[in-house]
């Protein structure tokens, strides 16, 4: 899963990309210059342009649609911590220590430990610099564990904190930004405010233009991009935002409408698209996204995931990728994604036993979605079936309210609850829901033994998170993926990085000048795993890093790649320019 998994764009099909072109970056007829462009308006981009322009760059800021990406169709929530203002407003006490010791289990060896440690040591500056650029928050604390909080809370468990205690003292992490309402859980919460920001701070957007291809010197640098673009007026400009704009709405509630609307998008991106060539003096960020919506890539390299719902935007082709790649970059952990479980609310569905159609269980059910929903698409054929005794099912429906659970979700289980199936015995319920009954019943007397406090349990469940399961009748909730629930996915693989810049890598560890990556078209501290707000705070980091070194590059003088304010390339290595020799 580490390895270099492609170098070549024909691995990488679906993409849109082409083949980089060798260009004369003085006499090219460009259509406009700048210091720094950046493709993708996601968390990421939006934190690259505002980084650059807030250092004096001129900013060119591409979107194949009108910004936001798959960000402003999230829940809007950023993971921080290490004593944010919120966390003391709140009362809460935390650590970048804390913070760097959990995230230590979720992250691995994604990115090197001095990269984590910095990530949660600039936490708390990260959260101050979003909410200088017009993020709000002035919610309360949600206090117990819950998938997402419902209205008027801003802070709260976000991960898998709670049960790591004994790794590190949890705290809320979970940042969740005004402006979701009351009975949603997605919008451009978070995103919103800043793309306003980087248009007040002179950033130039560039939307309704799909990047292409990269343009190269004659030595192999990265000089601008060629992209077709669709005049933003005119008919043709307005079918296509709507169609973009209905695509993605309906990627969530019905995908095969959304297959249509996206066909519709690419033919009047091939019919009107006129081929436009920006100048990049310093560097472009590439910054669009996965590949969860690319059929061909997801089919490749995801296979164990087909029949989760694809959460992502029509943009999530993969694009960024094979645009690095094209040049000489490397794509790594491209077969890693995250899928999400979430059994909580109702609070009561995490204290049963979770099993697949052998009767066994596989994972702590306390833990936060994402790391059941993956354990369960990786190696359990996507099945979760939840076993609850008489008075955890009537307690699991007598808390199901809006008080603890947002309108969709509290929808979403009352449906599952509508399909459980009923039995007076476990041996009966196994053969209603095609369950191994002998391992079915061996599994509920070591977990009823583990509730009873007379051994640990196997899965590492606290005592205090489990309930003894013993009073007939016994129910089932399947909430395997395609029944019961929605089981979401999203890629997390992409461009191999210098971790102190942000500049794509070769094969060799060479950096490819002009050329950096941030969010998840690149490999970041959200690429082995997921927990809320986690790939949102990568991309505040790592767009910060790629549009911080944009710019420095493009201080450089053209012909010596120094930095102009350093006095020898020594010092200039020193600053941490990734193309002083």
């Amino acid at each position: 899963m580490n390895q270099s998994l492609a170098t070549q764009l024909s691995e990488l099909p679906g993409t849109g990309v082409e083949s980089p072109l060798v260009v004369n970056e003085h006499s090219t007829q460009w259509t406009d210059k700048f210091d720094v462009i950046v493709v993708g308006l996601g968390a990421a981009g939006v934190s690259a342009a505002i980084e650059a322009a807030d250092r004096g760059m001129r900013v060119g800021a591409i979107d194949r649609f009108t910004g936001g990406g798959t960000t402003a169709r999230s829940g809007s929530v950023l993971y921080a911590g290490g004593g944010t203002s919120l966390q003391k407003k709140l009362g809460v006490e935390d650590s970048a220590d804390a913070m760097f010791r959990y995230l230590q289990t979720e992250v691995q060896a994604a990115v090197k430990p001095e990269t984590l440690q910095k990530f949660c040591t600039d936490s708390p500056a990260n959260f101050d610099w979003v909410t200088a650029n017009g993020v709000r928050y002035s919610g309360k604390l949600f206090p117990s564990k819950t998938s997402y909080p419902v209205h008027g809370n801003s802070l709260y468990f976000s991960g898998n904190e709670i049960a790591c205690a004994d790794l590190a003292k949890p705290a809320p992490r979970g940042h969740l930004a005004d402006g979701i309402k009351r009975f949603t859980a997605f919008g451009p919460a978070f995103v919103g405010p800043l793309l306003k920001s980087a248009h007040k701070k002179g950033v130039i957007p560039l939307l309704q233009t799909q990047v292409t291809r990269l343009l190269v010197n004659d030595r192999g640098d990265v000089v601008g991009v060629e992209a077709k673009q669709i005049p933003a007026s005119g008919r043709a400009g307005f079918l296509h935002r709507l169609y973009s704009t209905l695509a993605n709405y309906a990627q969530i509630y019905y995908a095969p409408a959304a297959k249509g609307l996206r066909q519709k998008v690419e033919q009047l991106e091939r019919q009107f698209g006129r081929t436009v060539r920006y100048r990049a003096k310093g560097g472009v960020v590439l910054a669009n996204g996965g590949f969860i919506l690319n059929k061909d890539m997801t089919e490749k390299y995801l296979p164990k995931y087909r029949r989760a719902m694809r959460l992502g935007t029509t943009g999530d082709t993969g694009s960024g990728i094979a645009l690095g790649v094209s040049v000489g970059g490397v794509a790594e952990r491209l077969g890693t994604a995250t899928a999400w479980r979430f059994i909580n609310p109702p609070a009561d569905w995490p204290k049963s036993a979770l099993v697949d159609t052998q009767g066994q269980r596989y994972v702590n059910e306390s833990l936060y979605g994402a790391t059941i929903g993956t354990k369960m698409m990786e190696d359990h054929n996507g099945e979760c079936i939840l076993i609850l005794d008489d008075v955890l099912f009537k307690k699991s429906v007598a808390n199901l309210n809006l008080d603890n659970a947002r309108f969709v979700t509290w929808l979403q289980a009352k449906g599952a609850l509508r399909l459980a199936k009923h039995a007076d015995t476990l041996e009966a319920l196994a053969q209603r829901c095609k369950i191994d009954p002998v391992r079915l019943q061996q599994t509920i007397a070591d977990y009823n033994a583990a509730a009873r406090g007379e051994k640990p349990d196997a899965l590492g469940k606290k005592t205090e998170d489990m309930h003894e399961l013993k009073q007939a009748p016994f129910h089932a909730i399947n909430l395997s993926v395609g029944k019961g629930d929605i089981t979401s996915v999203i890629t997390l693989g992409g461009l191999r990085v210098c971790e102190k810049t942000g500049a794509v890598l070769k094969e060799t560890g060479a950096p490819i000048r002009g050329l950096f990556a941030a969010g998840r078209t690149a490999i970041g501290v959200a690429s082995n795993a997921y927990i809320s707000g986690l790939s949102i705070a990568d991309g505040v980091f790592s767009g910060r890093r790629a549009g911080q070194y944009a710019a420095l590059c493009a201080e450089l003088p053209q012909e010596h790649n120094q930095p102009a304010h350093t006095a020898t390339p020594g010092a200039a290595q020193a600053a941490g320019c990734p193309f002083a020799h």
